[in-house]
């Protein structure tokens, strides 16, 4: 009996081998004749008109004003050097993370949101933008502004350049920059003036952009740009009538002193704005409070301007007599935002007063 059913269980087995392998050799044939057939036919399939993808297939979604209408073909061309060799194609698997490249590449996209590609050629683009902040006008003129406004209340070194002949100085055409202080392309802007007036301008940058667009290079730009950017969230210029920063630049120190200028010409005094250095990011629970507190200190400056404007109406209708309470150096004010004797409060009251 063992014999017989060792038999039984040979013959089943084996037949079971050959019935089951012989149909997944049928399924192994005909996966391969298909293969053979979709890679035949997929070329002719890219190829048909239908799958191409053109420039106005993309559908960029809200692009702001100062986008160029060329947006897309700009953006396409800073694509992959391999990929550009190749035409746009719906059924590209690739195409994707090409556009993804070209998109990210392009000077006035901050992130990529998302790139859909739809059936049978449209894409959806999804992008955030970089913001202009400020206008930062590093022109010869800036020297005689700072010489009016901001040498009575800083020790500056302004003094010097005032002394340079305006050939030898390093002035140059003013530009747009982000809430980093990244250079932002500016054909909008010179092709539409009037645009620049919808953005408070930097002076007292005295240095040159490295390039057309991008990192300015001068780390008072960077710290400039984030005190546009925080006045900005306050609604400082719109509610204030402030349109201009004015930046100097203690010697032997990296980080800039400020005032503000109000549309009537009204020197406000805002001393530092307390950027934090490497040093005070380092990952420690006293630079934590240093900045907490830091920030309590820009927050208190910024009411205090706002406690000044409705109490008088207006910075413009400060009284000359109490132009000193426009003084908002970071060490006169407490926590509280309440303002206490200056060293510096009968510059600004005197400046004010001229």
């Amino acid at each position: 009996m063992p014999q017989f059913l060792k038999f039984l269980r040979y013959f089943l087995l084996g037949r079971a081998q050959r019935v089951f392998g012989a149909q997944a050799l049928t399924g192994l044939l005909l996966l391969g004749f298909g293969a053979s057939v979709w890679t035949s036919l997929r070329t002719d399939i890219r190829d048909q008109e239908i799958y191409k993808v053109k420039e106005s297939d993309f559908c960029v979604w809200n692009p702001p004003v100062w986008v160029s209408d060329r947006f897309v073909a700009e953006a396409l061309e800073l694509r992959a050097p391999e990929a550009r060799t190749e035409e746009l194609n719906s059924l590209d698997p690739n195409l994707v993370d090409n556009l993804l490249i070209a998109f990210e590449s392009h000077p006035w996209v901050e992130k990529v949101e998302s790139i859909e590609v739809r059936f049978p050629a449209r894409v959806d683009v999804k992008l955030k933008y970089k913001e202009p902040v400020a206008v930062v006008d590093p022109t010869p003129s800036v020297a005689v502004d700072l010489g009016d406004s901001a040498t009575a209340v800083f020790a500056d070194d302004w003094r010097d350049a005032q002394n340079e002949k305006s050939g030898a100085a390093r002035f140059g055409e003013k530009y747009v920059v982000d809430a980093n202080g990244y250079r932002l392309p500016d054909e909008y802007f010179r092709n539409n003036p009037s645009a620049y007036r919808d953005f408070p301008t930097v002076l007292g940058i005295r240095s040159t952009p490295v390039s057309d667009f991008g990192q300015c290079g001068d780390p008072l730009v960077v710290e400039a740009a984030a005190f546009a950017r925080f006045l900005a969230e306050r609604n400082v210029f719109e509610k204030l009538d402030i349109n201009r920063i004015v930046v100097s630049k203690i010697k032997g120190e990296a980080r800039g002193v400020y005032c503000l200028k109000t549309v009537g010409g009204v020197v406000v005094f805002w001393g530092r704005f307390g950027a934090a250095s490497e040093k005070e990011n380092a990952a420690s629970e006293k630079a934590a409070d240093e900045r907490d507190a830091t920030f309590a200190l820009q927050e208190a400056k910024a009411r205090k301007l706002f406690q000044l404007a409705e109490k008088y109406s207006s910075l413009d209708a400060v009284p000359q007599e109490a132009a000193a309470e426009l003084n908002l150096a970071v060490d006169e004010i407490d926590g509280a935002g309440a303002q206490t004797s200056a060293p510096t409060a009968e510059n600004v009251a005197g400046k004010n007063a001229e």
